[in-house]
Order: structure tokens, then C-alpha cells, then sequence
């Protein structure tokens, strides 16, 4: 009879396991946030999907998403983006997979200028590329005080196009490199759409190629993947629309 009340307990401590394993739990803090509230959003293929929201508790919050959520349960085990808001205009985006716990600090000021993540390799990268992008916004922000303050001096204000060229220049290679190093990181549609007052540092006709390639790369790991499907849907799009290549006369 003990044996089998332990095979029992054993039994239900295991599916209780596998039910964790297959949630997405994002906590963390947030410095100077008191006790206003936090969303949470699934980002999906049509938009957002708010699916909890909670009060900070002194700059805390934690959310377990279950798999069993329907909209969780769907994604298989591919990559999921989230984004939690504080407000409509301050708000990180971050990605998960099932199983992973994801840890947060940030300041309440700017989430995505401030914060710090751990607990899953694509909401790392993603952080990597939020960094390297505050740090190409801080310093075109410098330049552009530099310009404001020389709209009479035609060579300083050349100076400054110029070092902006540079900083674009400097920032489009990180992002290649980025993409490059990789492959098979779900990370990297984000740096390929990566943009910046209007600005994408990747044209998706002129870089086509880019897309596509990473398109196929993650084909190969994720081809149930709804953002790979409709990264595959957009390149056919926009190859539908370009002019087609001229006959060479004979």
C-alpha cells in the first residue's frame, strides 16, 4: 500500500513538473515603479493580445503563463514575443519559449533604455540589440545638438552628416554581424526590422536577400512558426510587387 501511495505522489509530482516546464514565467522589478500597474501582451501575428496584468507590489511583479492558456498552447515550442507595459508609450519587448523563467530589472522611467534580462538566449539578444540601439540613439541625439547649434556654419554641419553617415554605417554592420552570428536565433528578424525615428537601417526590397536568409534559417528550426510564416508571406509579397528583371535583347 506505501509502495503504491509513493508511485501515486511520484506520479503527480511528475505531470506537475511537466506542467511547469511548459509555462513562461516573466518576473522581475522595477526600480522607482511602485505599486502602479503592469500589462503583459502575447505579440501575434495580428497585433497584441493582452493576456494578464497585475500591480507591482513595491516595484515587483511576477507572471506564469500556463500552457494550458490557448494562445500558449497553440505555439508549439517555438520562440514567443512578449511585451509588458507601463504605459503605452513605455513598454519592453522581450521573447520566450516554454519552460524558460525569464528575470527582469528596469528602470520604471524607461523600460527599454534601462533594463536588464535573464533566463532565456533570445530575450538576451534581444537586450544585446535594445543596448546597441540606445547607445546609436545617444549619440545621434549628440550630433543633432551639435547640428542645431551650427545651422550657420556649413562645414561643421558637414562634419556632423558625415558623422552621422558613420554612426548609421557603424550601427547597420553591428546589426549584419548580428544576424550573421545567429542563424538560428529567432533574435534576428527583430534586428532586421530594427528602426529608429522612422528610420529601418535594412530596406526590405533592398535587402531582400537578408530576409531571406533568414527566412530559410529558421525554416529549418521553426517551420511551424507563425512570425516565420508571415516573414515568408511578406517576402512573397514584396517580390510580387517588384518590376520584373529586363529581357536582355538577342
Amino acid at each position: 500500500m506505501k509502495k503504491l501511495l509513493l508511485l501515486i505522489t511520484a506520479a503527480l509530482i511528475f505531470v506537475a513538473c511537466g506542467k511547469w516546464k511548459t509555462s513562461v514565467v516573466i518576473s522581475g522589478d522595477i526600480h522607482d515603479g511602485g505599486n502602479q500597474m503592469i500589462r503583459l501582451a502575447l505579440v501575434t501575428a495580428d497585433g497584441l493580445d493582452f493576456i494578464d496584468s497585475t500591480n507591482l507590489k513595491n516595484g515587483r511583479f511576477n507572471f506564469k503563463i500556463s500552457s494550458e492558456n490557448e494562445l500558449i498552447k497553440e505555439r508549439e515550442d517555438s520562440p514567443m514575443m512578449f511585451q509588458l507595459f507601463l504605459s503605452d508609450n513605455n513598454s519592453l519587448a522581450t521573447m520566450a519559449k516554454k519552460g524558460e523563467k525569464l528575470n527582469i530589472t528596469a528602470d520604471a522611467k524607461d523600460l527599454t533604455q534601462t533594463y536588464h534580462i535573464s533566463g532565456g538566449e533570445e530575450a538576451v539578444l534581444l537586450q544585446h540589440l535594445d543596448s546597441a540601439l540606445t547607445v546609436f540613439v545617444t549619440e545621434s541625439n549628440k550630433l543633432y545638438e551639435v547640428y542645431q547649434e551650427n545651422l550657420e556654419n556649413d562645414s561643421a554641419r558637414g562634419e556632423v552628416e558625415t558623422q552621422y553617415m558613420n554612426l548609421l554605417f557603424s550601427h547597420r554592420e553591428f546589426l549584419e554581424k548580428f544576424i550573421a552570428d545567429h542563424p538560428n536565433n529567432m533574435a534576428t528578424y527583430i534586428a532586421f526590422f530594427q528602426s529608429y525615428n522612422r528610420r529601418n537601417f535594412f530596406d526590405v526590397y533592398q535587402d531582400l536577400d537578408v530576409l531571406k536568409q533568414i527566412n530559410a534559417n529558421m525554416s529549418k528550426v521553426y517551420p511551424e512558426s507563425e512570425y516565420v510564416k508571415t516573414m515568408i508571406h511578406i517576402v512573397e509579397m514584396v517580390e510580387s510587387r517588384q518590376p520584373a528583371e529586363p529581357s536582355t535583347p538577342k
